[in-house]
């Protein structure tokens, strides 16, 4: 239930993930789900969308939605792993690079929504690698999508996944919308994680990912655009979560 206060926001929203089983294991779940007949959405959560849950009641639905939360930052799947529930991190990242290198996804087709042309263009020849093929791709304003449209498009693509590579606050809301108008199919947001595999944005090497370090990475690089994300509205996500999980405990 959602309720009007931030505090109140992401302890339903812990109480939902906690309760309903919607936390990811691992990234094998994502693709076990039976999206091959119905639609699933899976919402990758990291700190900024737990902010964005605090403050923002409509991010706060779209995160109830969703079939499936994985944990895209630390924070969530180590306090998931704290309250007993075996929760690997699973980034959405992950999720582009098991369509670019698992051979079990061979023959998949996949939209893509969101980014610009040149990025689908080289993001199509990578997944062509792994026969793989960028059925259909949307770019452009997302304000201005008729999501109707979208929806009639990729269900006429025959697309199995979709990737909603729009990034918060509009990526999700956005994907909840299309998942209700799909016959079937995997409905992801992902980010900049096409980006990062096509190398149009910069992506933090593997070792700082183990430690959880890409916060740090991204920060040093783009401090203007980062700053108050990481050092303002992250450490706050953090506690809200933190006191959620220590109360459903």
């Amino acid at each position: 239930m959602l309720t009007s206060t931030p505090a109140g926001r992401v302890a339903g929203f812990w109480r939902s993930c906690a309760q309903d089983g919607r936390l990811v294991g691992c990234l094998d779940e994502v693709f076990a789900t039976p999206w091959r007949t119905r639609p699933v959405r899976v919402q990758t959560v990291n700190l900024q969308h737990v902010h964005l849950i605090a403050t923002s009641p409509r991010a706060a639905e779209a995160a109830m939605a969703a079939d499936l939360v994985s944990a895209d930052g630390w924070p969530l799947a180590w306090l998931a792993r704290r309250g007993g529930r075996d929760c690997a991190r699973v980034t959405g990242r992950e999720i582009v690079d098991a369509l670019l290198q698992d051979p079990t996804l061979a023959g998949r087709r996949v939209a893509l929504l969101g980014t610009r042309a040149e990025v689908a263009a080289a993001f199509a020849e990578q997944l062509a690698r792994n026969d793989v093929t960028l059925a259909w791709s949307h770019h452009g304003d997302a304000r201005t999508w008729d999501v109707a449209a979208v929806a009639r498009e990729v269900a006429a693509r025959d697309c199995d996944v979709v990737l909603v590579a729009l990034g918060a606050p509009r990526g999700e809301p956005l994907g909840q919308a299309l998942a209700e108008l799909l016959p079937r199919g995997l409905v992801v947001g992902v980010g900049g994680a096409v980006e990062m595999a096509t190398g149009d944005m910069p992506a933090a090497p593997g070792w700082v990912g183990r430690v959880g370090l890409e916060w740090a990475y991204r920060l040093v690089h783009q401090p203007r655009r980062l700053g108050r994300r990481y050092l303002v509205e992250s450490p706050r996500a953090l506690l809200l979560l933190a006191l959620a999980a220590r109360a459903g405990t």
